[in-house]
């Protein structure tokens, strides 16, 4: 089979001249096999490819990292920290939701506004949970159905 292949070393093979995995490998990095049509490269890089690698084959099908998160549907939530998730919509469902849990003598500081804890004995010492205003943290009353 004749092909023109391009190895990291800089080393192109022409067109028509026969690759195979001995003539590769005599390169070093990245090793090569191939069996049954099939071609395999461990180790090294592959670059200069005329196409992404479809999803299918392995791939993402795309040019750069923000379209292979499109591409494989995973978003930008793929780029953070599990210690720092930001969720900016959708909806959490399905699981239980567990509250830092505090006692009033160590809770942190209630900046932003929004944030929401557990406090084992803040409410006249009985537990509770509280809600920031961005200044104070405050009792949220459980029990009252919500109103208007």
């Amino acid at each position: 089979m004749a092909i023109t292949a391009s190895v990291t070393r800089g080393f192109t093979f022409a067109t028509g001249v026969d690759v195979t995995a001995s003539s590769l490998n005599q390169l070093g990095e990245p090793t090569v096999t191939i069996n049954e049509g099939n071609v395999n490269i461990t180790g090294g890089t592959i670059s200069g490819l005329s196409s992404p690698i479809a999803v299918a084959d392995g791939g993402t099908g795309s040019a750069n990292a923000s379209a292979a998160r499109t591409a494989l549907g995973i978003g930008t939530i793929a780029t953070q920290a599990s210690n720092a998730v930001a969720l900016t919509g959708g909806t959490i469902s399905g699981t239980i939701m567990t509250l830092p849990s505090y006692a009033v003598s160590g809770v942190p500081s209630a900046s932003p506004a929004g944030q929401m804890i557990y406090v084992t004995d803040g409410n006249s010492g009985a537990a509770t949970v509280a809600v920031s205003d961005g200044s104070n943290w405050k009792v949220v009353a459980l029990g009252a159905t919500i109103s208007t």
